[in-house]
């Protein structure tokens, strides 16, 4: 005979564990990770797969998200665990025709809150809630770059493309209009090549273009 108690263990596992992904991928986010990073690495952690190596530097390189990786590792283990348990008890009760009942019920339930954890409204509010209480209780934002660029009035970043006329053609940076005016070359693209970390005696190319930062208005007066 059908009884629905069965599976109610099975569906308190995968809310909790939604719930714990939630908070994991939020607390990432607060670290500094961008949102979709932050999803990722929760789920990864928490089910032991997707982890890429470039995705996983960023995790082992800070203490603070190699701590909240090790707890979802843990946690995930240990659901996962009770998880099978809880399916085993559930369906190993009577014959086909409640394993089938309870295979239905439950594929439903999970649709729903699977709806519901993906609902972009109440992801929003549960996010900023989750956000509000991690802050209080762990004082770990880091700013991202965008706001750390916009911290000065009037300084950001922006492309230069060398021309023929320009008057810094032919030269070293150090000795270029760009240093005089106090805007740092962040890098240099080039035909084939990118110079991430441009140094001092890098010499400036026909159609090199230049990531700067500096204050807007001297940038466009080198242009």
């Amino acid at each position: 005979m059908f009884n629905i108690i069965h599976i109610i263990p099975v569906i308190v596992i995968v809310v909790i564990s939604v719930i714990v992904v939630k908070i994991a991928a939020v607390a990432l986010k607060l670290t500094g990770l961008d949102e979709r990073t932050s999803i990722f690495q929760a789920l990864s952690a928490f089910t032991g797969t997707g982890f890429t190596s470039r995705e996983a530097e960023l995790v082992l390189d800070d203490e603070i998200r190699r701590r909240i990786i090790m707890i979802l590792m843990i946690l995930g283990n240990a659901g996962l665990v009770s998880a099978v348990t809880a399916l085993l008890f559930s369906f190993g009760k009577g014959g086909v025709q409640p394993i089938l009942l309870n295979s239905g019920i439950l594929i439903i339930i999970l649709y729903i809150i699977y709806k519901i954890a993906t609902h972009k409204k109440l992801t929003k509010f549960f996010t900023k809630k989750i956000e509000a209480g991690l802050e209080k209780r762990h004082p770990f934002r880091k700013r991202p770059v965008e706001e750390i660029l916009r911290i000065a009035k009037d300084y950001g970043i922006a492309e230069v493309t060398i021309k023929e006329n320009c008057q810094d053609l032919g030269k070293k940076l150090i000795e270029s209009s760009f240093r005089q005016k106090d805007i740092l070359i962040l890098a240099i693209e080039r035909t084939n090549t990118v110079i991430a970390t441009p140094k001092a005696s890098d010499t400036i190319q026909l159609n090199d273009t230049l990531i700067c930062y500096g204050r807007l208005n001297s940038i466009e007066k080198i242009i």
